[in-house]
């Protein structure tokens, strides 16, 4: 099976873990046998520098550059887009533009054109374009829901929700990454016309995110990353923006840690330049507690699975998620977890067994589940050890991408089969 992967959320050069939860299911793809080429696009330049002589070119030129070839041997095409000026004179969206460089790059790609399915990630944007490109190749498309692809963007974006019923109408393969975003899904379909939507979870690799294996390995870890020997350490791995919570939690840690001394909040966050970027340490002075945060800009893997074997517990506050890779993370590192209920997190934590569920936006619940975890040792040693045996039952990547496949296979055999009847 050849499958044509659409992302513009894949590993680049200046940032190796962007999508790479998406890599490592196209990873586990390839390996089971399929032939897997990711699509990103970016802005058509001129050669000889002239890149240099406008805004959408400079664009696309550092894009391009920031692009992979490949990324552990999946191959990565970088397909130009034109942009058509004066603007006024070719009102063309984005999708626009991608969608007619796409269809002509596959086009003319002998190693593309006979591509078995088109795979789109988030259905408001890929697989908003894999939709449309549905009819143009004549190829089966599949498309899945990640994150904020049914709650935060078509909520505030009214092109959006057009975009999702697009999806639902041509999309062969509807998919979503935990069971209740599937559910959520449905939420945008118009009566009458809903749709299933099936379930395939990323997957955890529980051999390399685990517990460490003894307490000297955590005290090598905690002199590696230099943490402080006798405090504990709450960790939150998430992007600086609002919609993961932080707001939230930094004002219930300022409250916990007036009489929870002992502890430190470390921080595991990206450098971006979002527009509700938060400047976490601004916000812990503005709080008077920077001598309770420790802030780290961002790990590649093995770097982060490392650090969770050296923490006491794991805190992810956000507003909304499809699954947080983070939190299967943490929970697969033995950690006991406190997360919002949002999308798929119910599905992995069985409240107050494995982890804590709290309500978004709530500084209180924070408070007072840290304090649960910072009063009972026992507790929160039992619930990491009930949270890593959740992992190791949730499956692998390559467990999950064989259902994915399975799904694929299926499909295609059911549309051959009724062509040919």
């Amino acid at each position: 099976m050849k499958i044509i992967i659409l992302t513009s959320n894949y590993p680049r050069k200046k940032s190796p873990n962007d999508g790479i939860f998406i890599h490592q299911q196209v990873k586990a793809l390839q390996q089971l046998g399929a032939e897997c080429h990711v699509l990103v696009v970016h802005n058509w330049f001129p050669p000889l520098g002239l890149h240099k002589y406008h805004r959408y070119w400079r664009d696309g030129y550092e894009l391009k550059a920031d692009y992979l070839d490949s990324f552990e041997g999946i191959p990565i095409h970088h397909v130009p887009a034109f942009v058509r000026m004066p603007s006024r004179f070719f009102p063309q969206t984005e999708y626009d533009r991608a969608v007619i460089a796409l269809s002509k790059y596959i086009t003319s790609s002998r190693q593309l054109r006979d591509a078995d399915i088109i795979y789109g990630h988030f259905l408001t944007s890929m697989g908003y374009i894999a939709a449309r490109l549905k009819d143009m190749l004549n190829m089966t498309v599949a498309t899945i829901a990640r994150g904020d692809d049914v709650h935060a963007w078509p909520e505030t974006n009214p092109d959006l929700r057009n975009h999702l019923k697009f999806v639902f109408s041509k999309s062969d393969i509807l998919l979503a990454n935990s069971q209740r975003l599937a559910q959520d899904t449905q939420h945008w379909m118009e009566p009458g016309s809903k749709r299933s939507v099936s379930t395939v979870y990323n997957g955890i690799d529980t051999t390399f995110f685990r517990p460490a294996a003894s307490s000297e390995e955590r005290l090598q870890i905690v002199k590696q990353f230099n943490l402080p020997f006798d405090d504990k350490i709450l960790v939150c791995v998430a992007r600086p923006v609002v919609l993961k919570g932080w707001e939230e939690l930094l004002t219930a840690f300022s409250e916990f840690v007036v009489t929870h001394t002992g502890w430190k909040l470390l921080m595991v966050a990206p450098v971006l330049n979002y527009h509700d970027e938060i400047d976490l340490m601004q916000k812990g002075r503005e709080l008077s507690i920077t001598q309770s945060l420790i802030f780290i800009p961002g790990l590649k893997p093995p770097q982060l699975a490392l650090l969770l074997r050296a923490c006491h517990a794991f805190v992810l506050p956000s507003y909304n998620e499809g699954m947080a890779n983070a939190l299967l993370e943490a929970m697969a590192s033995g950690l006991p977890c406190i997360a919002t209920n949002v999308g798929g997190h119910a599905e992995v934590i069985d409240n107050w067994s494995n982890g804590i569920l709290i309500e978004p936006r709530s500084v209180t619940e924070i408070k007072n589940a840290l304090t649960l975890l910072a009063e009972d040792d026992k507790l929160c040693a039992a619930m990491g050890i009930r949270a890593r045996q959740r992992m190791e039952e949730l499956g692998n990547y390559l467990q999950n991408g064989k259902k994915l496949l399975d799904i694929f296979e299926q499909n295609l055999r059911t549309t051959r089969s009724s062509t040919h009847s």
